[in-house]
């Protein structure tokens, strides 16, 4: 697994892999420049050859909002500056800076000629090849340029699988307001992994997974919601049925703004039924409305769910009940959390795997050390390419590895999966 560089998406994708070209669907006024952060941040290892290839910002600007990227390993391939930026004197100056390495911004004469841009690209991947990154700025920059969307359709359809075979990573941005659904679908059907973003309340922000190509993942069609923090990325991990008995701190606050149920609907867009029913714990909000009310009273969302409470810390001790909702399905395991302590650091697992089943990847997806102990049973697993068997009684620590298969032999086997901090 190659991380994403937050953790969170790690969990949700079950990570990257070689070959993935991602495809980044963006909405007017949301950038992706903190999740690119992210990921060299999270992955020093793909520092070494990084080509960047512009087509609708400035040198200048590429330069300075990724500032991090360029140092002796990066190639710059400017398709603004002759392009949009109709070489202008401005852009031009770029190049006649002395720390400008001509070996690594290679500005295309007449980008946009198709095969001129293709010839370049072809050049510069004969030595970037196994492990490099590729980040494509604009695939709406390059419609501008080319004016005609099948060619950008096409060039896409001969590169992604190109740069797939070639064991690269890619990012690829397009602006979703900008191109046709023709050409989205056309995207979507090649690509191996799609997020897009959406600006959605206030300060946050909204990120949904469209596309997961041959990835065991926690994927659904659900919206993640996040923040962006001095810089890091946040998102709220509570899902929304676990956003149980928050009646009595939306009463409170409520009461503290000096509204009626009534006004408070009014506020947040709802009934006054409906907010009635949550300060009674007879309904659950949901996520939409629960990042609605934390905008509004001012709180961080895991304010209402007891995660930022004190209850926990003067007790100093947590109790789970079982909660009767049964084992869940997950990549041919069934999977059940007994417990989660409220500052996240440990979570518990139960895991049955059927007798005579093998699992590819991990069951649990998880960046961070884990636990595990076989209470009946045994299971083979594969571990960094070496087989690893643990029998009832067994149990096993994991640190910086993650298991890549699972088999059992002619009985179930049951685990306790701890995932630590």
């Amino acid at each position: 697994m190659i991380s994403t560089g937050i953790a969170y998406l790690d969990k949700l994708t079950g990570g990257l892999r070689l070959g993935d070209n991602v495809v980044w669907q963006v909405a007017d006024g949301v950038s992706i420049d903190v999740f690119i952060k992210s990921f060299f941040e999270h992955n020093r290892d793909f520092r070494n050859n990084i080509i960047y290839i512009n087509s609708n910002y400035s040198p200048h600007t590429i330069k300075k909002r990724y500032d991090f990227l360029f140092n002796k390993n990066t190639t710059l391939i400017d398709a603004f500056t002759h392009g949009k930026g109709n070489s202008d004197e401005v852009f031009l100056d770029f190049y006649r800076e002395e720390e400008i390495d001509p070996d690594h911004y290679l500005c295309m004469k007449n980008p946009r000629d198709i095969s001129s841009f293709i010839a370049i690209l072809n050049e510069v991947e004969k030595t970037n090849r196994d492990g490099s990154f590729y980040i494509f700025d604009s695939l709406t920059g390059l419609l501008e340029l080319w004016k005609n969307e099948r060619d950008v359709i096409d060039f896409f359809a001969f590169k992604c699988p190109k740069l797939y075979d070639m064991n690269t990573l890619a990012y690829w941005i397009y602006e979703r307001d900008a191109h046709s659904r023709e050409f989205i679908a056309s995207i979507s059907h090649i690509t191996q992994v799609i997020f897009a973003l959406n600006a959605s309340h206030q300060d946050y922000y909204r990120l949904n997974i469209n596309k997961l190509e041959n990835k065991p993942s926690f994927h659904t069609v659900d919206s993640h919601y996040f923040r962006i923090i001095g810089r890091e990325i946040r998102f709220i991990t509570e899902r929304a049925e676990e956003t149980i008995r928050v009646g009595e701190k939306v009463k409170q606050l409520r009461k503290d703004k000096g509204l009626t149920q009534s006004g408070l609907a009014l506020a947040l867009g709802m009934t006054a039924g409906a907010v009635s029913q949550i300060e009674n714990n007879i309904t659950s909000p949901s996520l939409q409305t629960l990042v609605h009310m934390a905008a509004f009273f001012d709180r961080p969302p895991g304010y209402f769910i007891g995660t930022d409470g004190e209850d926990h810390r003067q007790k100093g001790y947590v109790l789970a009940r079982k909660s009767g909702k049964g084992m869940k399905k997950q990549n041919n395991a069934l999977v059940e959390e007994l417990a989660r302590d409220p500052r996240d650091r440990v979570r518990a697992y139960a895991v049955i795997i059927a007798a005579r089943t093998s699992i590819e990847g991990p069951i649990l997806l998880h960046k961070g050390a884990e636990f595990i102990a076989v209470t009946s049973g045994s299971v083979e697993m594969m571990i960094n390419d070496k087989k690893t068997p643990l029998h009832e009684g067994d149990s096993l620590f994991i640190d910086s590895s993650f298991v890549t298969r699972w088999k059992t032999g002619e009985e179930e086997c049951r685990l306790v999966h701890l995932l630590l901090g």
